[in-house]
């Protein structure tokens, strides 16, 4: 049960690489004049056969591994090539929807953690700022209180807002996947996540389980800007400098020496949604804040090429 938390969430892949010449059943004789006669397709095979063991679920792993062996022993005792080409389609097709599975899972937790993290960082700031000041001497009254709540309401605001712009502009995984049209290294893609390579080259296959672990980073980075976005915003806004935008009440209108009416009340719970938006829209711009982080490609990866004293291509 642990195996299957842990393969979840950081993938499957590991245990050692094995090439084509070193699986049992295939006469490497044989082996050899395919790949004379087919140079393309073998080094397309050599290349998914390679990344399917990488793969990210265990589950993909075995079954596109036995899939294109069975092909290739089929067609090495004298089936028909078409067999083999029809095989490494299909791997082809199920490895690119492991690497995008990869990548919208390490994506999805690096947003989720931060989401869950934002109450526990909101929660220890707030203690932090009532008991640092108590140290010196100071303790924080009625208006310092409410700016200090105001500005982590606009906080936790912050990180819905970046969660919500990734999520919107994130309708299909396998954005996380495109390359840059007419290129061969990563990109950045639509959502304004820098990308690996596309899996159609069996030179440059991705790892699906860095490209997740990259991304995971990549999901909290967000979280992270949306939380400095909002920061900002409301530190120009609370202290005067950007006058555009008015919250409904003060902390000094709001503190006094009674208790709060039903007016004092409202205009408190409407302070503090304005907080809550203001974060919001602020996070909302992590989009401009391009990904820091690139993907890690395999350049080389799939190219393990033809067995010793074969034609390469």
């Amino acid at each position: 049960m642990l195996r299957d938390a842990r393969e979840w969430f950081d993938g499957a892949a590991d245990g050692e690489i094995r090439a084509l010449e070193e699986v049992p059943g295939i006469d490497p004789e044989r082996l050899r004049e395919l790949w004379c006669a087919e140079p393309e397709l073998m080094l397309r095979l050599d290349g998914l056969h390679t990344a399917a063991q990488r793969a990210f679920e265990r589950r993909t792993r075995t079954a596109v591994t036995d899939e294109l062996l069975r092909a290739l022993r089929a067609v090495a005792q004298g089936a028909d090539v078409a067999r083999l080409e029809t095989a490494v389609a299909l791997a082809g097709a199920r490895l690119e929807a492991d690497t995008a599975t990869a990548a919208a899972r390490g994506l999805n937790t690096g947003l989720t953690c931060g989401i869950v993290l934002s109450p526990v960082i909101l929660l220890l700031v707030f203690a932090l700022g009532e008991w640092v000041p108590r140290l010196f001497g100071v303790s924080l009254g009625c208006q310092e209180q409410l700016a200090l709540a105001g500005a982590l309401v606009c906080f936790a605001g912050g990180a819905t807002g970046a969660v919500f712009s990734v999520i919107v502009r994130l309708r299909d995984p396998r954005q996380l996947i495109r390359s840059r049209p007419g290129g061969t290294g990563p990109g950045v893609d639509p959502v304004g996540l820098p990308d690996p390579v596309q899996l159609s080259d069996p030179v440059q296959l991705s790892d699906p389980v860095q490209l997740s672990r990259a991304l995971r980073q990549e999901g909290w980075y967000r979280v992270v800007v949306g939380w400095f976005l909002a920061t900002a915003l409301y530190l120009l806004v609370a202290g005067g400098i950007l006058t555009l935008l008015t919250p409904p009440a003060t902390p000094a209108a709001l503190c006094g020496p009674g208790p709060l009416s039903a007016d004092g009340h409202g205009a408190l719970v409407k302070t503090w949604f304005f907080w809550g938006a203001i974060g919001f829209l602020a996070g909302l711009n992590e989009r401009w804040a391009r990904g820091l982080l690139r993907h890690p490609s395999a350049p080389g990866a799939g190219q393990a090429g033809p067995p010793e004293g074969a034609a390469r291509p």
